[in-house]
């Protein structure tokens, strides 16, 4: 057969044996297929390209042979050894990206190359490629970029200040992934589609740096004072991340069981020995490496405890490691990584409700992941006990701060139950009196999170002080913004607040300058002016009178007309309609 040309591309083919006869084939594409053995194709000497991505290709010694080859796309596969290519002199485009490459010496012999594409290996040394005269080349560069001043974008947000902690918003479906995280003042974890690598510089953050760049800053561009954090795995990690995964040694990184095997922390997550000096230094070196891409404003490290082990499971309670030995470590981890860092450089570790006074010389922030004290919620006890670490750490961490406190939803409820909204509302008015922090309420599972329009408000900047109290009644707290005020109350009883000038609740929708704040709830009040005026003209005409009571009233128990968005259409609604009277 004299066939010259043939395209099987995407046609899920696996058996190429056919093709084994085509000797005088010269363009052959096979892209997208499902294809791991090419033994078939070791004696199609005419073959001047062979397109092979996105196969089941591991072994490539069946090409070794090929050597009229000129165009050779291998991209997408799980290709670790080239030293096939060494013979393939003649090729002048190579495509490599998304393999398991990591020696390219081979290709140091192929001096007519002049397109090369290697991105997404785990390539330690290109020094081989020093010698080539490429025209087109993609790599993965080492990304060592300026950061951006980071003490004015915490200084110059707005209140509320809401933290993306991982999972995404769950109620803006209709907006894009970059406009819902825009919604946010910090972030964890945007990868930028960048990862860690070993090189010969040590442990980098690698990648395309114009995509990683233009990502980072169209999320600038949505919000100017958004604050960008890197997690950093160090007490578990995922063996197959792509992100991490180069930079882990099978000898020391995991911890092993009687058996040998690692042990698991949760599925698909292992425990990381940190207490191992090898296991410090990678940490480190990608601290280091975060700081130095300049795109991130710090990193973020779970299970952060000074009193308890975290290393154990509930098949080994009692720790794999003693707690004297996890505590050192955490201090040797902070001095290293603080001592290479700029001083603003930011560190948040997850405290839950924990204080941490030994390390907080090294740390700015605390996310307080609190958890909830029963099945609906939070106990007074347990909001004091919040309250109190919550003020601590945003007294005595390292500045600048970044405090964070997430209050736990009501799973087994919608996040926009009139319960689930009240918790809310606690969590956001605790964080601003008690913090110049930022504040996350999520549904009950992990850390999605309704955008609740509550965080809509703008109450500009503090100027009063935190966790004053209001008349020095005990358990209601008020603190000043320049366009209003937050009063969160867990006293135990309803309270009166007398405010010293007009304001609209942004809950109640209420305007005066007398409002009851019930227990166990908070609220922000607008100045005037500054509110979003409440929709209580129901029935559309244009005035607020006695047919929008009406209106109210007719629908008394169910969920609409509701006014003021406590779920449940009651007298609250026919006082929010009574006090906007002819306007």
């Amino acid at each position: 057969m004299n066939l010259k040309t043939l395209d099987l591309g995407a046609c899920q083919i696996a058996n190429i044996s056919p093709l084994a006869n085509l000797r005088n084939l010269k363009i052959l594409r096979l892209d997208s297929n499902l294809i791991g053995d090419m033994v078939p194709l070791s004696n199609l000497m005419m073959l001047t390209e062979l397109g092979l991505a996105d196969n089941r290709i591991a072994e490539i010694s069946s090409l070794a042979n090929l050597r009229n080859l000129k165009i050779l796309r291998l991209h997408y596969n799980q290709i670790q050894d080239i030293a096939a290519l060494a013979n393939l002199t003649n090729l002048s485009e190579l495509w490599l990206t998304s393999n398991r490459v990591e020696d390219i010496s081979p290709l140091e012999k192929l001096t007519l190359l002049e397109e090369l594409r290697i991105q997404n290996n785990p390539i330690t040394d290109d020094g081989p490629l020093d010698a080539l005269s490429l025209t087109h080349f993609e790599y993965d560069e080492i990304c060592e970029l300026s950061g951006l001043p980071i003490q004015e974008r915490i200084q110059n947000r707005s209140y509320p200040s809401v933290v993306q902690a991982w999972e995404d918003i769950l109620n803006r479906p209709s907006l894009s992934y970059e406009a819902r995280l825009g919604h946010h003042n910090l972030f964890w974890s945007p990868e930028f589609y960048l990862r860690f690598q070993r090189t010969n510089k040590g442990i980098q953050l690698v990648g395309n740096l114009n995509e990683a760049r233009r990502r980072r800053d169209v999320l600038l561009e949505m919000n100017p004072n958004m604050i960008f954090i890197l997690q950093l795995p160090m007490r578990d990690a995922d063996p197959d991340s792509p992100f991490y995964k180069t930079v882990y040694d099978d000898d020391f990184s995991w911890i092993r069981d009687e058996t040998g095997n690692r042990v698991e922390a949760w599925p698909g997550h292992f425990l990381l020995d940190f207490t191992h000096p090898g296991q410090q230094d990678i940490i480190v070196q990608q601290t280091l490496a975060v700081a130095q891409c300049g795109l991130y404003d710090g990193i973020f490290l779970d299970w952060w405890d000074e009193d308890n082990l975290v290393l154990g499971t509930s098949q080994k309670v009692d720790g794999y490691r003693r707690n004297e030995d996890e505590q050192r470590a955490r201090d040797t981890i902070l001095r290293r990584i603080r001592a290479g860092v700029g001083d603003d450089f930011l560190i948040i570790v997850n405290t839950n409700r924990r204080k941490i006074p030994r390390t907080g010389w090294a740390i700015n922030g605390t996310f307080m992941e609190t958890g909830r004290d029963h099945d609906k919620g939070y106990t007074h006890d347990g909001l004091t006990e919040i309250e109190s670490t919550l003020l601590w750490a945003d007294e005595n961490l390292r500045e600048p701060r970044i405090n964070c406190v997430e209050g736990w939803g009501i799973p087994t409820e919608f996040p926009n139950s009139p319960r689930n909204v009240q918790w809310m509302r606690v969590f956001t008015t605790m964080s601003l009196t008690h913090s110049d922090g930022y504040v996350l309420y999520n549904g009950g599972i992990q850390h999605e999170h309704y955008w609740y329009d509550f965080w809509d408000a703008d109450l500009g900047q503090p100027i009063g002080e935190k966790a004053q109290l209001y008349e020095n009644r005990d358990g209601v707290f008020i603190r000043e913004f320049t366009n209003g005020w937050a009063v969160y109350n867990r006293s135990g009883a309803p309270q009166t607040i007398q405010l010293p000038e007009q304001a609209t609740g942004v809950e109640s929708g209420l305007h005066n300058t007398l409002h009851i704040q019930p227990d166990l709830d908070g609220e922000i009040y607008l100045k005037s002016g500054l509110q979003t005026p409440p929709t209580v003209d129901v029935n559309g005409d244009g005035i607020v009178n006695i047919l929008d009571l009406v209106a109210v009233a007719s629908g008394f128990g169910k969920d609409t007309p509701d006014v003021n968005g406590d779920g449940v259409v009651n007298v609250l609604d026919l006082v929010a309609v009574t006090n906007q009277f002819g306007q």
